[in-house]
């Protein structure tokens, strides 16, 4: 019978994870698996140097893996540390027994034993193996349901008409200011959002590649910066590798090839190969919902006929903006975010607040 260790992932385990990544498969209308690089914590530690990752090993074959990031939120109008769980993964062999609630619990436990005040998690929605996690059994603290999340991947192929009222430009140095006050406007209509000063912000687009002033956009009325959006191209660091297309996606494939003849559609999806995709993060406006959608539009227009195929905007369902985007043509998939707290009585607090969680750069990895 093989022996069962969970320890802190370290730099040599990089080439196993990425090989387990490769057996763990994300299903659905495509199937594909995710691919870190250079190394699979890369990205992970330019947001955060105090992020780590576990790793179940089977005869010393790493077999599992769960990490987290942490950031201070403002939560209940108080500024916490929190962390963010992410890439969990069970090799196939192992996934009917209690691996990945042990690494689950892991992840929760050195949370709770550090100076962080609560850690996050998405599962996928109506994911039953999820539910042993979030029933407060097992040793695994009472978790609260924050809500249902939404990405939606835009495929731009329809030209969107653009509001007038607002002048699209990329920012400049000096704009840095009102775009961190914009943020901090921005977070007071949620329950839960990321504290995001000039600090933090400068830290994003000076460390991360393809996150520098040049791919942020902005939408100005009388010269005043009313929303902001980047648009990242993170394939430096991570992407989705196709391997198998449902027939329906199949036949959209075929189908833009044909279309391609006559009018301006992205690339289609092509199997063995990453998929094109852009990611539209770090947005924002300052109550007027109609600049953030003409940036949305705008990055939409620009690019048609280009080399993306998909368009990702990812917010908790309930986010108004989504009021907007069923404009556009996508597709979603659906997950729900669950919140474990060192101090429950925050869930009381909560439970009153209807408002959606605001997500932050380190919740969309």
């Amino acid at each position: 019978m093989s022996t069962l260790n969970i320890r802190k992932a370290k730099e040599e385990d990089s080439d196993q994870i990425a090989e387990l990544s490769r057996r763990c498969l994300q299903e659905g209308m495509i199937t594909m698996f995710i691919n870190r690089t250079p190394e699979f914590n890369t990205l992970h530690k330019l947001i955060d140097p105090e992020a780590w990752h576990y790793v179940v090993t089977s005869d010393e074959e790493v077999a599992g893996l769960v990490g987290v990031l942490h950031f201070r939120v403002r939560v209940a109008d108080q500024e916490c540390k929190t962390g963010y769980m992410l890439d969990l993964r069970v090799a196939e062999e192992l996934r009917k027994g209690m691996t990945a609630y042990r690494l689950v619990k892991g992840a929760i436990d050195h949370i709770r034993d550090s100076d962080a005040d609560m850690i996050i998690a998405n599962f996928l929605k109506d994911n039953k193996h999820s539910l042993v996690f979030t029933t407060g059994k097992g040793g695994i603290p009472e978790s609260y349901l924050l809500g249902v999340n939404r990405v939606f991947n835009i495929l731009p192929i329809r030209r969107m008409r653009l509001n007038k009222r607002f002048e699209i430009g990329k920012p400049e140095e000096k704009d840095i200011p009102a775009i961190v006050e914009l943020y901090k406007s921005y977070s007071k209509g949620f329950r839960i959002a990321p504290v995001i000063t000039e600090e933090v912000f400068r830290g994003y687009i000076n460390k991360i590649e393809g996150l520098s002033l040049d791919n942020f956009l902005v939408a100005r009325e009388n010269g005043i910066i009313k929303a902001v959006t980047a648009v990242w191209d993170e394939h430096t660091y991570k992407s989705y590798q196709v391997l198998k297309l449902t027939t329906t996606i199949k036949f959209a494939a075929r189908l833009l090839r044909f279309l391609s003849v006559f009018i301006k559609t992205p690339q289609p999806i092509r199997l063995n190969e990453p998929l094109r995709q852009l990611s539209l993060v770090m947005y924002a406006h300052d109550g007027c919902q109609e600049a953030l959608d003409t940036l949305f539009r705008y990055v939409n227009n620009i690019n048609r006929g280009g080399k993306y195929t998909l368009i990702m905007f990812y917010a908790q369902e309930s986010d108004p903006m989504f009021r907007h985007l069923n404009k556009f043509t996508g597709v979603s998939v659906k997950s729900e975010m669950y919140l474990f707290a060192k101090d429950t009585g925050i869930y009381n607090k909560l439970k009153n607040d209807s408002r959606p969680v605001m997500f932050d750069l380190a919740m969309v990895l």
